[in-house]
C-alpha cells in the first residue's frame, strides 16, 4: 500500500488552519466558540476547581472544633493564618487567570465564551481561602457588575457578603444581605446558601435570635439528616445558651440519630446531659450512663470533659459540694484540652467568689487566665475579676506579713529563736513529704504500666490522694507563685527565656540557654527569717505605712468591686483604731466609712462617722466636702483653671514663643502639671537650640521616676539626642512609613521561611551545603536554622556585601531543580534582608509586613 504523502500533507495543513482559525478570540463562530468553551472548562477551569476542592478538604481536616463555645457556621477558622492551603489557591488563581486572559471573546461588549464568569468566580473563591479578603471583594463585585443576567451574581453576591463578614465590614455585609432578601428574581436553587450566609453573619455579631432563624430555614431546606446535623447542632447550642432547655434536647437527640462523628456525638452527650431540667426522671440515668463512660478507654481523652458535665449536673441539682469534687476531677483529667480545664477551673472560682472566700477563688482564676486563649469568650471577664482579686489578696498579705514581722520582732530573743526553729522544722517537714509525694508517683506509674489498667486514676486516688497534681488547689497555686517568677508561658523548648530575640550577630542555630543564676535563699537558715524583720524605728514606719496603704486598698475594693460594705467598713474602722491621729489616712476613713453607711441606708451609723470626722479633723479636704456643698465643684472649677493656664502656655510652644514659654514655666506648683511644663520647657530649650538646658531639663524628668508617658517621652528624646545616628534612623524610618530601611550597599543575608510541619530543615541545609560545594566551591557561606514561633523554620545563608549580590545568589538558588523540588513540598518564601532588618524583622516576628516592603524595594530595584 503507497503512502500519498502530499494527501497526508494536504489533510495536516487543514487541520493546521482550522486549529488556528479556531484559536482567534477574535471570531465568534461555531468552531471558535466550541474550542474556546471546551479548552476553557476541561483544562483551566477544571484543574482550577479540583485544586480549590483539594485546599479546602485540607482546610476542613485541618480545622478543630471547639465545642466549649458555639460552633461557627463554616469550618474555615482564621483563613489570614491558613497558611498551608495558599500552594492550592494560587494554582487555582493561576489557571482561572489564564483561561480568562487566553478565551476570553468578548466582542462588541458580549461574552462569547461561557466560562469566563465561572473562572472570575473561581478566583474570587480563591482568593477569599488565601484570606485576601479586599482582592476576593473586587473580584466578587466585579462579577455582580459585569455579569446582571447571569445566575453567578447572586452567587458572588453571597461571597461578597462572606467577605465583609470576614473583612469585620459589618455594614456593608448587612446592605448587601438586605439586598439580596429582598430580590425578586433570587433563584430558589440558592436559598439553602443564603440561609447559611445569613446564619453565619448574624451568628458572628452573637445575634442569636436572628441566626436561630436563619438555622431554621436551612433545616427545612436540606432534607438529608447528615447534611445538615452541624446546624443542627449549632441550634441546640444556641437553645441551651439561652436556657431553652427544652428545645435543646430536642436538638441534640436529632444529632445523635444522624450519626454524626464521634467527637461531637460526645458533645452532643455531654451538653444534652447538662440540658436535663433539674428533677428531671433522667437525671439519674444520664449520670449513670456517664460514670460508666469514665471505665472506656475510648474516653480517656474526655475525661475532663465528662466530670465537667456531671459537675454542671450538680449544680443545676443545687449540689454544690458534689460539683466541686467534678470540677476538680476535670481540671485534673484534662491533659490536652485547654479550653476545658479554664472553664472548669473558672467554674470552682465563680463558687469560691458567690462563697466570699475570695483567697482561694483568686487561685482559681489565676489557673483559668492561665489557660484561658486571649481570644476566648470569657477571658475579658475572668481577667478583669482575676485582677482585682489579685489586687485584694496582694494587699491583704501585705497587712498579714507586716502585721507578722512587727510581732515576731517585738518577742524576746529565745523565744524567737524557739518559733524560727519551729518553721525550719515544718520547712523539712515538706520537704520530707515532697520526696514522699514523688516517690509515690513513680510507684503509682509503675503499677498503672504494669498493669494496663486504670484503676488507680479515678476515685479516691484522684480526688482525695496526696499527690501534688492531683489537687487542682495546689496546682493553681503552683500555676499563680510560676507565673509570678515566668510570667504566662507557653510548654515549649526555652520556655525560661521570656526574651526569645536573637543576637545581633545571630552566629548559632538556636539561642543559648539563659545562664545568669537565680539566688536561692536558704529557708533553713534562720538568717532568712531575721533579715526580714523590722529592726529600726525606720523600719517599723515604712511597715506601718505598707499597713495603712493596703488596709485602705482593701476596703476600697471590697467596696467599690465586691460590694461588700460590711468588709470594707471594718478595715476601715481597724485604719483609725490603729492609726486614728494619722492626717492622711484617718480622715479618708472615716469619710470612706460614712459613704459605706449612706450606702446601706444605715443613718444612724454614717451621721456618728460624720461628727467624729468634723471633730477630730476639721480642716481636713474630706470635712470640706460635707459641709461644703459646692466644695467639689469649686475643687473641679480650679482644675479647670490649671487645665486652662497649661493650654494657654502650650499654645505658646505651638506658636514659637519659646522664650515666652520658658519665662513663663521658670517658677512651678508641686501639682499634676508639674512634669508637663518641665517638658514643654525642654522642648522650647530645644526650639532655641540650647543643649544644655534641654538635657538638664529632660533629666529632671527623669529623675522624678512618675513612670509616666511623659518621663517615656523624656527617656526616648536624651537617648536620641545622645546617639544621632538612632535619630536619624527614626527620621528616615518616619519618612520611609516602615521599620524597615532599604540601604544596598550593607551585609545581607537570603532569608528562607517555612513551616516547621512537614519540613525537614537539617536535610534542607545539607542540600544547599552541597549544592554551594559544586557551584560555589571559592566562596564560604554561613548556613543557619532557628525557629520563628512554634510553627515557622528560619533558614538563613550569610553574608552578602550588597542587596545586588544577595538577589543574584537567589535566582541561582532557585534555579537549582533539586532545591526546588524540595521547596515546593511547602509553603515557602524566599527574600532578601539586611542584617540590620532582621532584628526589627524577627523582634515583631513581621512575615508579613517584611515581604511587602521586600516586594517594594528589592523587586524593583534589583
Amino acid at each position: 500500500m503507497k503512502v500519498n504523502i502530499q494527501h497526508i500533507l494536504k489533510v495536516f495543513l487543514a487541520v493546521f488552519v482550522l486549529f488556528s482559525t479556531a484559536c482567534s478570540t477574535k471570531k465568534k463562530s461555531w468552531v471558535n466558540r466550541q474550542f474556546h468553551n471546551t479548552t476553557a472548562k476541561y483544562n483551566g477551569y477544571f484543574n482550577g476547581k479540583e485544586s480549590i476542592k483539594t485546599g479546602i478538604q485540607k482546610l476542613h481536616k485541618d480545622f478543630k472544633d471547639d465545642y466549649t463555645t458555639i460552633l461557627p457556621v463554616y469550618k474555615t477558622g482564621d483563613l489570614k493564618k491558613s497558611n498551608k492551603i495558599h500552594s492550592y489557591m494560587d494554582k487555582a488563581i493561576k489557571k482561572g487567570s489564564i483561561v480568562i486572559q487566553r478565551h476570553s471573546m468578548k466582542i462588541k461588549g458580549k461574552e462569547y465564551c461561557k466560562w469566563i464568569d465561572d473562572n472570575y468566580f473561581l478566583v474570587g473563591k480563591a482568593y477569599f481561602y488565601k484570606g485576601e479578603f479586599d482582592e476576593a471583594i473586587k473580584t466578587f463585585s466585579f462579577i455582580k457588575n459585569e455579569y446582571k443576567k447571569n445566575e453567578i451574581r447572586f452567587e458572588a453576591s453571597l461571597w461578597l457578603i462572606r467577605s465583609y463578614v470576614e473583612k469585620q465590614d459589618i455594614i456593608t455585609a448587612e446592605m448587601e444581605l438586605g439586598e439580596l432578601e429582598n430580590e425578586r428574581k433570587f433563584p430558589k436553587n440558592l436559598n439553602v446558601e443564603l440561609a447559611t450566609v445569613a446564619a453565619d453573619f448574624y451568628l458572628q455579631q452573637a445575634n442569636h435570635p436572628l441566626a436561630l432563624e436563619q438555622l431554621k430555614r436551612v433545616d427545612k431546606l436540606i432534607k438529608r439528616k447528615r447534611k445538615k446535623v452541624r446546624y443542627n447542632y449549632i441550634m441546640a447550642q444556641i437553645y441551651q445558651h439561652n436556657n431553652n432547655y427544652r428545645s435543646a434536647k430536642t436538638k441534640y437527640e436529632q444529632v445523635l440519630k444522624s450519626s454524626p462523628e464521634y467527637e461531637m456525638a460526645f458533645n452532643a452527650k455531654m451538653n444534652l446531659a447538662q440540658s436535663l431540667e433539674s428533677g428531671s426522671r433522667d437525671t439519674d440515668k444520664m449520670r449513670q450512663q456517664l460514670l460508666k463512660m469514665t471505665k472506656d478507654d475510648k474516653n480517656k481523652e474526655y475525661l475532663d470533659q465528662i466530670y465537667f458535665t456531671l459537675a454542671e449536673m450538680d449544680i443545676n441539682n443545687s449540689d454544690t459540694l458534689s460539683a466541686i469534687d467534678n470540677y476538680t476531677l476535670s481540671t485534673v483529667n484534662s491533659m490536652i484540652n485547654n479550653s476545658q480545664k479554664a472553664l472548669s477551673f473558672l467554674a470552682l472560682a465563680k463558687i469560691d467568689f458567690n462563697r466570699a472566700l475570695y483567697k482561694s477563688s483568686k487561685i482559681y482564676y489565676d489557673s483559668t487566665v492561665f489557660y484561658m486563649s486571649d481570644d476566648f469568650r470569657d477571658y475579658e471577664k475572668a481577667k478583669e475579676k482575676h485582677e482585682i482579686l489579685e489586687e485584694l489578696v496582694l494587699h491583704l498579705d501585705i497587712i498579714n506579713m507586716q502585721d507578722s514581722l512587727q510581732v515576731l520582732a517585738n518577742l524576746p530573743k529565745a523565744e524567737l529563736e524557739a518559733i524560727i526553729n519551729q518553721i525550719i522544722q515544718e520547712e523539712a517537714e515538706k520537704e520530707r513529704e515532697a520526696l514522699e509525694d514523688e516517690r509515690s508517683k513513680q510507684q503509682m506509674m509503675y503499677e498503672n504500666n504494669r498493669n494496663g489498667g486504670r484503676e488507680q486514676q479515678f476515685g479516691n486516688n484522684t480526688s482525695g490522694g496526696k499527690w501534688y497534681f492531683y489537687n487542682p488547689a495546689t496546682l493553681s497555686f503552683g500555676l499563680s507563685e510560676f507565673r509570678k517568677k515566668w510570667g504566662k508561658r507557653k510548654l515549649e523548648d526555652d520556655w525560661r527565656r521570656k526574651d526569645k530575640k536573637i543576637s545581633a550577630s545571630f552566629e548559632a542555630d538556636s539561642t543559648t540557654p539563659d545562664n545568669r543564676g537565680e539566688v536561692t535563699e536558704n529557708k533553713k537558715d534562720p538568717k532568712y527569717y531575721t533579715d526580714k524583720l523590722p529592726k529600726s524605728e525606720e523600719d517599723f514606719k515604712i511597715s506601718n505605712e505598707l499597713i495603712k496603704e493596703s488596709t485602705y486598698q482593701s476596703g476600697v475594693i471590697y467596696k467599690e468591686y465586691l460590694a461588700e460594705y460590711a468588709k470594707s467598713t471594718q478595715l476601715f474602722m481597724s485604719l483609725l483604731s490603729r492609726f486614728p491621729y494619722d492626717e492622711a489616712y484617718a480622715p479618708l476613713a472615716y469619710y470612706s466609712a460614712y459613704l459605706n453607711h449612706q450606702k446601706t441606708e444605715n443613718h444612724q451609723e454614717a451621721e456618728m462617722m460624720k461628727s467624729l470626722l468634723l471633730k477630730n479633723f476639721p480642716n481636713s479636704i474630706y470635712a470640706s466636702i460635707l459641709t461644703s456643698p459646692n466644695f467639689q465643684e469649686e475643687l473641679a472649677a480650679k482644675k479647670d483653671k490649671k487645665e486652662e493656664n497649661y493650654q494657654l502656655i502650650h499654645q505658646s510652644y505651638l506658636s514659637n514663643e519659646y522664650q515666652k514659654v520658658i519665662q513663663q514655666t521658670n517658677e512651678l506648683q508641686e501639682d499634676e502639671y508639674k512634669t508637663k511644663y518641665i517638658f514643654l520647657r525642654a522642648l522650647s530649650y530645644a526650639g532655641i537650640k540650647d543643649t544644655t538646658n534641654l538635657l538638664s531639663n529632660l533629666t529632671a524628668i527623669i529623675e522624678l521616676k512618675l513612670g509616666d508617658k511623659i518621663s517615656t517621652e523624656a527617656e526616648y528624646l536624651l537617648s536620641v539626642i545622645k546617639n544621632p545616628a538612632a535619630m536619624q534612623k527614626a527620621n528616615e524610618q518616619a519618612l520611609a512609613e516602615s521599620p524597615y530601611l532599604y540601604r544596598s550597599n550593607t551585609n545581607h543575608m537570603t532569608l528562607l521561611i517555612l513551616p516547621k510541619e512537614g519540613v525537614d530543615i537539617n536535610y534542607l541545609k545539607t542540600l544547599i551545603s552541597d549544592y554551594h560545594a559544586m557551584d560555589f566551591e571559592n566562596e564560604v557561606f554561613e548556613i543557619s536554622a532557628m525557629m520563628m514561633g512554634l510553627d515557622q523554620h528560619l533558614l538563613m545563608i550569610k553574608i552578602f556585601t550588597t542587596s545586588e549580590d544577595v538577589m543574584l545568589y537567589n535566582q541561582l538558588l532557585k534555579s537549582n531543580s533539586t532545591i526546588t523540588n524540595e521547596l515546593n513540598k511547602s509553603d515557602y518564601k524566599i527574600l532578601a534582608i539586611s542584617m540590620e532588618n532582621f532584628k526589627e524583622f524577627y523582634k515583631n516576628k513581621d512575615a508579613e509586613g517584611y515581604r511587602n516592603f521586600f516586594k517594594k524595594n528589592y523587586l524593583n530595584n534589583n
